[in-house]
């Protein structure tokens, strides 16, 4: 097969293996690591932080194993990659500013910061990353400010435990912290 086709289509599909990771690992039985990502942050290292170094072990993997012989495994190791560099951009650099780099303001990156914040203020749609399946709403902020920006409440609703969302929608039933407070 075509080196380019197979990476060029690996990186296509990394973005539906990010919706499911996101939506049905991070805001499932993983939501212990997840849920610092959409809490209050004074900057650092968080649990969520955790993620990428897990999944960078599928992209080590298959550069070993394209390194012994099954070549077509290497291509996909690189689509995997750059799938990878371009959601560090996105995620990290443009959308919650946590590498200090200058990123001109465009369009299409303008586009993802609105559907993430959307995500961050509803807890739901949109997963995706690099082409959210849901339109973001960017006047959608929370409360206490911007849910992207370091330092502020990221979520209007912080969901304390993976009990309080059920594949993405709210279950219609308290939390177990909404309870206790209740």
């Amino acid at each position: 097969m075509n080196p380019l086709v197979t990476v060029l289509g690996t990186f296509a599909v990394m973005e539906l293996v990010s919706y499911a990771a996101h939506r049905w690992v991070m805001h499932g039985f993983a939501m212990a690591w997840h849920r610092s990502h959409h809490a209050r942050s004074l900057g650092g290292f968080e649990k969520n932080d955790l993620f990428p170094v897990c999944f960078s072990s599928v992209a080590v993997t298959l550069f070993a194993l394209g390194s012994l012989g099954l070549d077509a495994m290497w291509w996909v190791a690189i689509g995997v990659t750059a799938y990878g560099a371009g959601y560090l951009f996105v995620h990290e650099v443009y959308i919650h500013h946590r590498l200090p780099v200058p990123v001109p303001r465009l369009r299409y990156l303008e586009w993802l910061r609105d559907a993430h914040r959307a995500h961050h203020v509803s807890g739901a749609e949109p997963y995706g990353m690099l082409l959210p399946l849901a339109r973001g709403d960017g006047a959608a902020t929370a409360a206490a400010g911007d849910p992207l920006e370091r330092g502020s409440a990221r979520t209007a609703q912080v969901h304390p435990d993976p009990s309080a969302v059920r594949g993405g929608e709210q279950s219609g039933r308290p939390s177990r912290a909404e309870r206790a407070a209740g």
